[in-house]
């Protein structure tokens, strides 16, 4: 048997010398370097001394096979191929029936049927009629039984390189008789030998698993101690040791490099297939058709859908074996590269990759989210600087240095990738890869890293292709999805605020878990400021943007969530004072404001009962709530009425607060309240049927949120509200809510005696100089107030003034039962101890009765005053009748005329007359 492998090996070295053009030596050369630790005296056929005795003269190999060709030799090689193609078949036979053959053989013998199949389809027709491809994927597998579990065999380091090393041989092979020929590569596809490849690939990974596992299932098995090989120092793997003598790192990393080019070979040359960084990839050109590259890459996709979830299937949780690991780290690096280098060439493979589910395998369990890569890149880098040729400008060039933290470079790298097709020119819709991006932000939300990396990829996708990135945003209702997950992170960040544990006083371990807290504390901040600006960006460049973001509810939920982040508050309410710009069209419009206001107002409760400085954020959303409302003061008074607006904002003044935080809350709710209620009797109504009369309910809540004295501010704030605006002291200025009248007296009454004397001035001044003023201070009770006020009264200037409001109201209109209390407050044994007092009070009665004006009189005050007849009315003249009266007006409207009278019929005939300033007109 020993001397039939030796004769076979001389015969297909003098065929492949006359099947392959390239010199024995360097074609021989590759062998030996291959099983250089191969004890077997059976390779002294192909030692370099040999070597040289193959490789006198090239020209003379050249002669040679010129005249074997002129001979018939054609005929003769495609024989030659048949005879290698069988001898390769009766070598697997042997070997899986453990009569082991020589490797050397299997080595020459594939080195023979290179060339005679590489680049040339009619020989890669031919092999493949011959069965050739079926031996070449049987070769791929295990190469003999003995290697089987059960049989505990011991296989010596060397011949165990030299099996690795035939089955990358193998591979190489197989691609040369498949690359660039469709045929061939479509019988990969049939009758299941995509699962079959996949398996014979993955052999040796899956195959010390087993070994492994065994040694704690069987306890016959040797414990095989591990130890050092010829690569010195370099740590071995301790996660699998076997019955077999065990790879050390180095060596597995190099064979699982070449195992993965040799994979990506099938899609590019051998040359072309290396790590590059993301700006550096180029375009290829190839005399390779479509139809190949296509088909190529569906198959390689299927192949590595079935390969990668085996490699999870090997997981305990989510930890590999750090062999298995390592394959799979490595084969994922270069087939990302090689698929964006395919990208790059040939763009319509898009939708092949879509097809097939490129995505979902990348962005899976299986790859994307599996455990952490990094730790195995570190073991990479650090043991195969110069053996895995660009493996190490990979990790540097993919994020390796990223100061994200739980972000490892296969994650940069798939995300890169996606980036990149998404970005393409010729890519029209890109909702497929924003899509999958999508998909892994939600479900990477546990790590802020990843999820600032996907953002920012979601970022450059929106600028380098905004036309449909725009359109796959509103698809997928992206912006809603990204602002879930910041708030996801704003919910972590509220609670990793500063603890006792989290103020650096602990041991050192407690310090390196403090600084990692840090780093996740910054990239949730980040994670959170970049949706919000995608937020931004999305809105300010499309045209449509804000509407779509208006109808959305769930966006604008996500949107008021996080008004809850200090740093954000500000451009939050910057957003939502856009939308409400927005000037609604249709009713769907109306409707979607409604939903608006009622989120904003429910705002105000989510602060009171979550945040402990709620007032400060209840004070920014008042005065935005104000800038709303100057937009459109009718429509937006309405709407916000609707929203129950009145008992959100009074509800804020329940509360606790200091004196400074306190005051700019009460403040603001007035001024708000003012803007709500200015010029609209239906929500002054509204708000009157919520507080009361007066508004009671109002007065009651200011005098004790008011436990310290009332400012000056406080009373502007209230006789702007009661003008339906700002109070300017200096101009004459109409009474517009009379029921703030009362509210403001009894403020004034709790608060200091040189801030009385101010309210009094401003409350003569106001009555002296309008009959309209004073009828509404009279119709509000101020004359009840006032005596009632004086009877009590001690300060003597402040008693003073009020006798003088007593005195105007009173000369203008006095009811019997406040003459009743002015006659008991004189007979008062109180009062009458004050002489003072008492004449103050009969003097203020003496100018009452010698007030001069009507007696009777109409007052119209608003939009709505006058007197309407509703039923017919009878003239009492046929020809006409006329009437008399006086006209006091005290100011005339900014816009318009005001109505004296109306008379018409039925049938829309008769007359009236309109007065503006210095103008009567009559119809």
């Amino acid at each position: 048997m020993r001397m039939m492998q030796k004769i076979l090996v001389h015969i297909v070295t003098i065929i492949s010398n006359f099947m392959d053009l390239e010199p024995a030596a360097t074609r021989i050369s590759r062998v030996v370097n291959s099983t250089d630790h191969t004890p077997s005296n059976n390779l002294a056929t192909v030692t370099p001394n040999a070597i040289r005795r193959f490789v006198s003269d090239r020209n003379w190999q050249q002669k040679a096979i010129v005249s074997v060709m002129e001979a018939g030799g054609v005929n003769w090689l495609v024989d030659l191929k048949l005879f290698v193609a069988e001898l390769l078949r009766v070598i697997r036979r042997l070997n899986l029936k453990d009569q082991w053959t020589d490797l050397s053989l299997h080595f020459i013998t594939l080195y023979a049927l290179r060339s005679t199949i590489s680049e040339n389809t009619r020989a890669q027709n031919h092999f493949r009629s011959i069965g050739g491809l079926e031996v070449l994927l049987d070769g791929l597998g295990l190469p003999s039984s003995k290697f089987s579990v059960s049989k505990h065999s011991f296989v010596p380091s060397d011949e165990r390189s030299d099996i690795l090393q035939l089955q990358i041989l193998s591979l190489e092979i197989l691609r040369e008789a498949v690359f660039g020929n469709v045929n061939n590569l479509q019988f990969l596809c049939e009758n299941g030998r995509i699962h079959k490849f996949a398996n014979s690939i993955c052999w040796p990974a899956f195959m010390f698993q087993e070994f492994h596992q065994q040694k704690f299932l069987d306890p016959e098995v040797p414990n095989w101690k591990l130890d050092r090989q010829s690569t010195g120092n370099s740590p071995t793997l301790e996660s699998f040791p076997s019955p077999v003598d065990i790879l050390n790192t180095t060596e597995w990393n190099e064979y699982s490099v070449k195992l993965s080019k040799a994979l990506c070979s099938f899609l590019l040359p051998p040359n072309e297939i290396r790590y590059c960084p993301g700006s550096t990839v180029t375009k290829i050109s190839l005399p390779i058709s479509l139809a190949y590259w296509e088909q190529c890459a569906r198959w390689i996709i299927k192949i590595l859908s079935t390969v990668f979830p085996c490699i999870k299937a090997c997981a305990s949780e989510t930890e590999l074996p750090n062999h298995i690991r390592i394959l799979s780290n490595i084969l994922q690096h270069y087939m990302l590269s090689t698929f964006k280098k395919v990208l790059i060439s040939a763009p319509v493979l898009l939708k092949s990759f879509r097809e097939e589910g490129l995505w979902d395998l990348i962005f899976s369990e299986k790859i994307f989210y599996f455990g952490s890569s990094l730790e195995c890149i570190h073991q990479i880098v650090g043991e195969t600087e110069t053996q895995t040729d660009h493996f190490t400008d990979a990790a540097e060039s993919t994020g390796y240095k990223s100061n994200l933290p739980d972000v490892n470079i296969l994650q940069s790298e798939a995300i890169s990738f996606l980036e990149f097709a998404a970005t393409l020119n010729e890519n029209t819709n890109n909702l497929p890869e924003c899509s999958a991006l999508l998909s892994a932000l939600e479900h990477c939300t546990n790590g802020p890293g990843l999820v600032v990396t996907i953002l920012k990829s979601f970022h450059v996708i929106l600028k380098l292709a905004t036309e449909q990135t725009l359109v796959s945003f509103k698809s997928l209702d992206v912006l809603t999805r990204v602002l879930k997950v910041a708030c996801l992170q704003a919910q972590e960040l509220r609670k990793a605020h500063p603890s006792d544990d989290f103020r650096g006083n602990g041991s050192q371990s407690n310090n390196v878990q403090m600084d990692s807290l840090d780093e996740r504390i910054k990239n949730a901040l980040t994670c959170v400021e970049l949706a919000f600006n995608l937020f931004k960006e999305y809105v300010t460049i499309s045209d449509l943007g804000r509407m779509i973001i208006l109808h959305n509810a769930n966006c604008i939920g996500c949107l008021f969530d996080l008004f809850q982040e200090e740093n954000l508050r500000k451009h939050v309410l910057e957003q939502v004072l856009a939308l409400y710009r927005l000037p609604p069209s249709s009713a769907q419009d109306h409707t979607a404001k409604l939903q608006l206001c009622s989120k904003y107002l429910e705002t105000f409760t989510r602060a009171k009962e979550h945040e402990k400085n709620f007032a400060e954020m209840s004070i920014d959303l008042l005065v935005t709530l104000r800038e709303i409302i100057l937009i459109d003061r009718a429509y937006y008074q309405n709407l916000f009425r609707n929203g129950e607006c009145f008992l959100h904002i009074v509800s804020l003044l329940n509360g606790t607060f200091d004196e400074a935080v306190g005051e700019q809350l009460v403040l603001n709710v007035l001024q708000t309240l003012t803007s709500l209620l200015a010029e609209n009797d239906e929500s002054k109504a509204a708000f009157r049927m919520l507080v009361g009369v007066g508004y009671q309910t109002l007065q009651s809540l200011l005098l004790d949120f008011c436990k310290w004295l009332p400012s000056r501010k406080l009373l502007d704030a209230l006789l702007g509200m009661l003008v339906d605006g700002t109070f300017e002291i200096n101009e004459k200025t109409t009474i517009k809510n009379e029921d703030v009248i009362i509210l403001f007296l009894n403020v004034l009454q709790k608060s200091s005696t040189s801030l009385q004397h101010y309210g009094l001035v401003v409350l003569q001044q106001l009555l002296k100089g309008s009959i309209t003023n004073r009828t509404y201070c009279f119709k509000a009770g101020l004359l009840s107030f006032l005596l009632d006020w004086f009877s009590v009264e001690e300060w003597e200037d402040t008693v003073i003034k009020i006798a003088e409001l007593i005195q105007i109201i009173g000369g203008h209109s006095i009811s019997g039962k406040d003459i009743r209390k002015m006659f008991a407050l004189l007979r008062g044994e109180k009062i009458s101890v004050k002489q003072k007092h008492s004449s103050l009070l009969l003097t203020s009665l003496s100018h009452m009765l010698k007030e001069k004006g009507p007696e009777a009189f109409f007052e119209f005050s608003g939009h709505d005053s006058g007197i309407e007849v509703k039923s017919p009315v009878q003239w009492p003249y046929s020809k006409g009748l006329s009437f008399c009266c006086w006209l006091r007006v005290e100011s005339f409207p900014e816009n318009g005329m005001m109505g004296l009278f109306s008379f018409f019929t039925e049938n829309g005939k008769g007359c009236l007359a309109m007065l503006g300033k210095n103008t009567l007109v009559y119809e």
